[in-house]
């Protein structure tokens, strides 16, 4: 008896009309049909109360009498106003736990001793944002506080069930992913934005070298020449600051937003002006340091067209410093564990550097081999490039700039790719077939015969229901036959094929005893009666179709050989023969014997068991003992006492012991939970990491649950499984067999919603950083290129005037940047390679580590071809674009 505000608008009235007034009261169908009520009629309520004493319910209170106006259907079992209500979800038994509703006057007319009464906040769209976490979490823990204690007297205490911590836990877990694996991205690109500054001011220092050694001679003093010559640096990144912030929140912003939809906005996120600070002076930093050799270098050097080498000392031992740190940060990771913090978020970045650095030191020996060899062949073009390569200062860090920039992409793609399929891989664990449809009201003998009917043949649908108990583990059940074509068998899954799974989860059995009748006959045996005992059984019947379970009792047993014949209402289209339940009421340890003779069809006296069958192929639980007779099965029974278990008898159909596949469980793993609620024993037949839907848990065969089954079979938590195979209209389908589907989801659906959270987007963010790098990287090779142009224009014009060829300056100009770029290209892939080996295993994929799956090793080939022909396109495109713009025509 239910009042709940507001309930009129989310049920369709199917006869008479919803709640208007006080004392009227509207019924669910499928209870209006059990008891043959319809609108308009009057029904008289009463309080009961269980009594243990007397086994039955009693009445207490006055009645009252209540108005049917109207026969209620819901409209949607699953939209959020039913909150955690419970009514009509799945596990209700039959009609009668169905609500009757009225309203809150009327709840108080009808005279009673206790109610509950429940206030449910239900979060809607919009609720639950970004913005107001703070506030939520705030005000869900007052509410803690504030309902401490009993509250409205005596008897009356507030409990309060609040699920938004697991929720606030799950969004602080993704921003800590996030917070790790963003720098993993940024600061190298960082990085990589400080070296092309440094490049860049230091090879425009290089070019105006002359004018530093005049201002040196007309009596310029230090502080003048570094104000001078860092001035047109420093001024350039303080006014490009602002604006590049601007434009970078802009940027982020409307990604974000297209991305994440998370609202356009140009509001500096925390830590911003820290941020900038940081950038800021280490551009400066980089600038100054750029321009330090030349400030430095003699008047008498600076007046040189071709500088001095520099101090190789110097250079080695910065690059050595590189290479140690990127091997100390990789040592830490290690050591950790794993655990992304200090030097372990720099592990790639440091990676990718040493790797170009230490290629950078075969570059220029490389060049002027091939350069020497080239002249020596007459090709003139090669040998001019090569030699540029191995003659300007500039082309090793143009080298390593490029390098770093594509071993960054490439550890991004990597990382992008192997989190795309580790994320297809555990969406597809997750709902464990490529579509599930969810059903309600859902007995599990008729679950399996109507998903049967919609699939004879097993090709495309299973029928699958999960029970979940504090005292076991998850327990799959799933229609086996079907499992080889509905489920990717995958081999976290076990160590056999799925075929092989299903024989033996699937062993051979005896063929089902069925009855097809209104009432059995069943004779026993009952040889000597004790004093102060009784001995009754109960066959226990499981319509075909499905159904709730039928009990046909004897009632207490006489001495002697006799034929009980008791009804079996609902088995006239056949009931198949679940157990026999034995029931011997006796204090201590008496012991009694019983025989089974037979059971039969009463009304068409057919026997369905004769006595040969009962003394060969039935089994008796542990808790009795059963032995074959001259006249059929002799159960041997002991006495309840203290412990009042029955004895069960189960036909040669029916496994006592349940052959199961587990994952994370246990070895002496002995007993699960069956469909019906009771625990049923089990033995593990092989073990796997991880289950479809589960994870951790054990997956059984649904038939040989049902006949197992000596309870109830509702399912609590019932899905239909569909395979590749299964038709686009598949739910339509079992819709027509007379499922009530209650939502759908698919493997598609399931990568979606792992593709929204915090790591996929965090592994999304390097992409963007991959690519940022790599046209950083460009820019800075057409940089560095519009700086020496006046200086490469001059040596072309005075080899032309010497008889060079047009075409010949051409390509010169063309392998001097094509060459270092394919250099680069290499180079940064075997980086990317290299990094993705020692930081790659890593990178946390996920929020939690409920399955257990081995995550990809090595990004698949195409993701990794497409981004590297991008860089070489690019690249050639910038050298082939600096080859026109050095064409010396005369």
């Amino acid at each position: 008896m239910v009042f709940r505000g507001d309930v009129c608008p989310h049920l369709t009235m199917t006869a008479g009309r919803c709640l208007m007034a006080d004392e009227e009261v509207i019924i669910g169908e499928p209870q209006a049909k059990r008891l043959r009520l319809r609108a308009g009629q009057q029904v008289t309520v009463q309080h009961t109360l269980y009594s243990e004493a007397a086994r039955r319910w009693e009445p207490v209170g006055r009645p009252a009498t209540l108005g049917i106006v109207g026969i209620y259907r819901p409209r949607d079992v699953a939209e959020p106003y039913r909150g955690r209500s419970g009514y009509f979800s799945p596990g209700i038994d039959d009609a009668v736990s169905e609500p009757v509703f009225m309203s809150r006057p009327t709840v108080d007319t009808i005279e009673h001793e206790t109610d509950q009464r429940r206030a449910e906040a239900i979060p809607q769209d919009g609720s639950i944002t970004a913005a107001t976490l703070p506030a939520l979490a705030e005000a869900a823990s007052s509410v803690t506080d504030d309902l401490g204690g009993d509250i409205g007297g005596a008897g009356v205490a507030a409990q309060y069930d609040n699920r938004l911590p697991d929720l606030f836990d799950r969004i602080e877990r993704a921003r800590q992913l996030t917070r790790q694996l963003v720098p993993i991205a940024a600061l190298p690109l960082l990085g990589l934005c400080w070296l092309v500054l440094f490049l860049a001011v230091a090879y425009g220092g290089t070019a105006r070298r002359h004018e530093q050694a005049l201002l040196a001679l007309r009596g310029g003093s230090r502080p003048t020449r570094w104000w001078l010559a860092a001035g047109e640096s420093l001024v350039a990144i303080v006014v490009g600051a602002p604006v590049g912030y601007l434009a970078g929140t802009a940027v982020v912003g409307l990604v974000a937003d297209a991305r994440c939809d998370a609202g356009f906005t140009l509001a500096p996120p925390p830590g911003a002006v820290l941020a900038v600070g940081i950038a800021v002076a280490g551009a400066i930093v980089a600038g100054l340091i750029g321009l330090r050799r030349d400030l430095s270098t003699p008047v008498v050097d600076l007046l040189r067209r071709i500088p001095p080498p520099a101090s190789a000392w110097r250079s080695v031992a910065v690059e050595a410093c590189a290479v140690v740190l990127a091997v100390v940060a990789a040592v830490q990771l290690r050591a950790f564990d794993g655990s992304l913090v200090g030097l372990g978020l720099l592990v790639p970045g440091l990676v990718v550097l040493a790797v170009a650095v230490v290629a950078s030191r075969l570059l220029v020996p490389a060049a002027a081999r091939v350069g020497g060899a080239a002249v020596r062949r007459g090709r003139l073009g090669l040998a001019l490039g090569a030699l540029q390569i191995a003659r300007r200062p500039g082309s090793h860090g143009l080298f390593v700039l490029l390098a770093v920039a594509v071993a960054l992409l490439g550890f991004a793609v990597t990382a992008v790719d192997v989190a795309k399929q580790a994320r297809a891989a555990r969406a597809q664990v997750e709902t464990g077939a490529d579509r599930t449809v969810d059903v309600v009201d859902a007995d599990a003998g008729e679950l399996l015969r109507k998903v049967r009917a919609v699939d004879p043949a097993g090709a495309f649908a299973m029928a699958t229901a999960t029970t979940t108990s504090s005292r076991g583990p998850r327990t799959l059940f799933a229609d086996l036959r079907a499992l080889p074509a509905v489920v990717a068998w995958r081999p976290e899954y076990g160590p056999f094929p799925a075929t092989a799974i299903t024989g033996r989860l699937r062993p051979s059995t005896g063929e089902p005893v069925v009855l097809r009748d209104s009432s059995v006959a069943l004779t026993v045996g009952y040889p000597v009666a004790q004093p102060e005992t009784k001995v009754e059984l109960s066959v226990l019947l499981r319509p075909v179709d499905g159904g709730p379970l039928v009990r046909s009792g004897t009632g207490p047993l006489r001495v002697g050989t006799a034929t009980y014949v008791t009804p079996a209402s609902g088995c006239e289209k056949g009931c198949r023969v679940a157990a026999i339940r034995a029931g011997f009421a006796a204090s201590g340890n008496a012991t009694t014997d019983v025989t089974l003779v037979s059971l039969a069809a009463a009304t068409a006296k057919t026997v369905a068991v004769d006595a040969g069958a009962f003394g060969s192929g039935w089994q008796v639980s542990a808790r009795g003992s059963g032995r074959p007779g001259s006249d059929g099965l002799v159960l041997s029974l002991k006495g309840d006492g203290l412990d009042p278990r029955p004895t069960w008898v189960t036909p040669a159909d029916t496994l006592q012991t349940l052959p199961v596949l587990s994952a994370g469980m246990p070895a002496d793993l002995a007993a699960v939970d069956n469909v019906d609620g009771n625990e049923i024993a089990v033995h593990t037949v092989t073990g796997a990491t991880s289950l479809p839907r589960l994870g951790e848990g054990v997956l059984a065969d649904l038939e040989y649950g049902v006949r197992a089954a000596t309870g109830n079979t509702q399912l609590l938590d019932a899905q239909v499984w569909l395979g590749p195979k299964a038709p686009a209209d598949a739910v339509d389908r079992l819709t027509k067999a007379g499922l009530v589907v209650s939502g759908q989801d698919s493997t598609a659906a399931a990568a979606g919603r792992l593709d929204r959270r915090g790591p996929a987007l965090a592994m999304w963010f390097q992409l963007l950083a991959g690519a940022g790098a790599i046209a950083l990287a460009a820019t800075g090779m057409g940089l560095m290129a519009a700086i020496d142009r006046r200086r490469t224009l001059d040596d072309l014009v005075a080899l032309r005037r010497q008889g060079l060829g047009g075409r010949a300056a051409g390509r010169g100009v063309l392998w001097a940047y094509l060459s270092v770029a394919a250099a680069a290209v290499v180079t940064g892939a075997a980086g990317a390679a290299t990094a993705w080996w020692v930081a790659g295993r890593y990178l946390p994929l996920f929020l939690d580590d409920d399955f257990a799956l081995a995550p990809p090793v090595a990004p698949r080939p195409l993701a990794v071809l497409g981004p590297a022909v991008l860089a070489i396109v690019l690249f050639a495109g910038v050298a082939v674009g600096l080859r026109r713009a050095f064409r010396v025509r005369d």
